[in-house]
């Protein structure tokens, strides 16, 4: 055989020796990949929790509380009120404007603040209020918040924040 022949006879067994030690390795990674994806698309379907709504034909608003205590506060502290309303029908909750925050006693009030104004069922929106008191400001303040909502059982829902700020 001439050195011509054993060169091609050489570079023609190479690929096909390359591809007998290529073939499990394609297979393996071939059989992880379509596994991973088995497994994504089985975890995402598990995931996801079938929404059952607890009333039909509207939506209704539930609220997680009505009332925050706060309780004694120190001056100059930041204090957060956090509210979730929940959708627990089966059409979009909507609260319908800014919630109205109206002054009780004490001064200052904090404006609420509305993560959604539009709550798909099964869904939630957060209201949020953060306010600080200062020198003069101090004793107990009560707020309560307005808010509105197409819920036809409750259109107003009233939440009630309390605090005492000491110094």
């Amino acid at each position: 055989m001439s050195t011509a022949q054993k060169t091609h006879t050489r570079h023609a067994s190479v690929p096909a020796a390359s591809r007998s030690k290529l073939l499990p390795i394609v297979l393996i990674a071939g059989v992880v990949l379509a596994l991973i994806v088995f497994t994504a698309i089985i975890l995402s379907a598990s995931s996801r929790s079938q929404y059952v709504p607890q009333v039909t034909g509207s939506a209704r608003a539930e609220v997680s509380r009505t009332l925050i205590d706060h309780g004694d506060v120190r001056m100059e502290e930041t204090v957060q009120s956090v509210f979730r309303i929940r959708n627990i029908g089966d059409r979009p909750l909507r609260i319908l404007d800014e919630p109205r925050v109206e002054l009780i006693e004490g001064c200052c009030p904090p404006r609420a603040l509305v993560s959604h104004y539009t709550i798909q069922p099964g869904e939630e929106s957060v209201i949020t209020l953060t306010f600080t008191m200062f020198d003069m400001m101090g004793g107990p303040h009560e707020f309560r918040v307005h808010v509105f909502t197409n819920d036809p059982t409750q259109p107003e829902i009233p939440l009630t924040i309390l605090s005492n700020w000491i110094e």
